[in-house]
């Protein structure tokens, strides 16, 4: 039996939901390599979400990194997942080896080794990420916008060349995602700007076993 048809564990509308839409990715090859999605969950999921009480932190000297605030980050742990069942049902489904396995086909790397861990960020107010590529222990990085905010439609990630100059801004839309691999031309942001509301994403990584911050990762399903 295909593990998509059946966890116990795993809520199986979310699993299939999110395995067709994986299907119907574009892949854009500039300025890298990456990969857009216009949906990624379901919207039952996607409210569940952004109802959670999480309270973006206070930031008195943001530097353009999001380990300025190491301490208040909130990450899918398996206390987290314990206490909210749609945290534990995201967790189930990108531990799903089928999910694992479309993922991995997509983007030409082995993923099944890899750990889940997942980061629920709130940036509002004054901010900015300034252009970076994720570091090679983070096998896949997988952004799903949430929010519905009037202004959201300016929060997308920022794309630049090999020179970190501007190419573009991925379309930011609740439930949207965009993906792409760890790479030396991977360059990455977000533009300063004021940020009027809450800008919520996910940050579903796949990382290397020898993770160091073991505390961040997702249970195991």
């Amino acid at each position: 039996m295909s593990s998509l048809q059946m966890r116990e564990s795993v809520n199986t509308d979310l699993l299939k939901t999110v395995s067709n839409n994986l299907k119907k990715e574009r892949s854009e090859h500039e300025p890298f390599n990456h990969w857009i999605f216009d949906e990624v969950l379901d919207e039952k999921t996607v409210d569940g979400l952004l109802a959670i009480p999480f309270k973006a932190p206070t930031i008195f000297d943001h530097w353009g990194k999001r380990d300025a605030y190491n301490s208040s980050r909130i990450f899918f742990t398996p206390e987290n997942c314990k206490a909210n069942s749609t945290l534990k049902n995201i967790v189930n489904v990108f531990n799903n080896p089928d999910i694992i396995s479309e993922l991995g086909n997509m983007v030409d790397v082995d993923l099944s080794k890899g750990k889940l861990r997942i980061e629920y960020t709130l940036d509002t107010g004054h901010f900015w990420l300034e252009p970076h590529c994720d570091i090679p222990e983070k096998l896949l990085t997988f952004l799903v916008y949430l929010s519905k905010d009037p202004d959201s439609y300016k929060w997308g990630t920022v794309l630049y060349d090999k020179d970190k100059h501007y190419v573009g801004q991925a379309p930011y839309k609740s439930n949207t995602g965009l993906m792409f691999c760890a790479g030396e031309n991977t360059w990455h942001g977000f533009r300063e700007q004021n940020i009027r509301g809450v800008r919520k994403n996910l940050i579903i990584n796949y990382v290397t076993k020898d993770w160091r911050a073991k505390h961040e990762l997702a249970p195991v399903s």
